[in-house]
């Protein structure tokens, strides 16, 4: 599995309070609150022909949107020993709060959303995208994935691995990781993407 090191942050984190590193903020002793606020894909780049997919018959892009985005969020929380986002962040308790992040799916623009051209999201982008999350009342740490690319002709899901202020909408970190998908059908076969890179990312490959 490719995996890209886009950004790696070494910050004051206002709301702990003292100069913490990546590695801190995910440290089991840590007692920062941390929540897992989904996937966002409402940027994401559908490379390639999705109209027909393995077995999966015709599916146009506003099932994909309608169906799908909030298939993939649902796996992580009804499958949570599969898709171990705790055991990923090293964490023996996260809290689970989608609710934003499926909201910000539910609006994706079809626009451009279907591509045959690969793209590249920057630091910039992502916090662009980051401004306008809707964070009222929340606080502490929020942990989600930024979707860019579902490459059916390369065979690969992209996605960065975000970490931000909620309080303060501040983007703390974010790396790009790419995982080949794997699984019978349009959901599982992205969602074993999804898997790979949570696996990733629990196995250490955050250095």
């Amino acid at each position: 599995m490719k995996k890209y090191i886009v950004l790696t942050l070494f910050l004051s984190i206002s709301i702990i309070g003292e100069s913490q590193t990546e590695k801190d903020l995910f440290n089991p002793n840590n007692n920062i609150r941390i929540s897992w606020l989904g996937i966002d894909f409402s940027h994401v780049k559908l490379i390639g022909d999705f109209s027909q997919f393995n077995g999966a018959g015709e599916k146009n892009i506003e099932q994909i949107r309608d169906i799908y985005f909030p298939a993939w969020n649902k796996l992580i929380l009804n499958e949570p020993d599969k898709y171990d986002i705790k055991g990923m962040l090293n964490k023996d308790t996260i809290f689970y709060d989608i609710d934003m992040i499926m909201k910000v799916n539910s609006n994706a623009s079809f626009e451009n959303m279907e591509s045959y051209s690969s793209v590249k999201y920057t630091e910039k982008d992502l916090e662009n995208f980051i401004a306008k999350y809707n964070t009222t009342g929340k606080d502490g740490v929020g942990i989600l994935f930024i979707a860019e690319s579902l490459n059916k002709i390369e065979k690969e899901g992209c996605f960065h691995f975000i970490a931000l202020n909620l309080s303060t909408k501040e983007l703390l970190f974010h790396r790009k990781y790419c995982g080949k998908p794997k699984g019978f059908g349009l959901r599982n076969y992205w969602a074993g993407s999804i898997y790979k890179i949570i696996k990733e990312i629990k196995n250490g490959n955050m250095d």
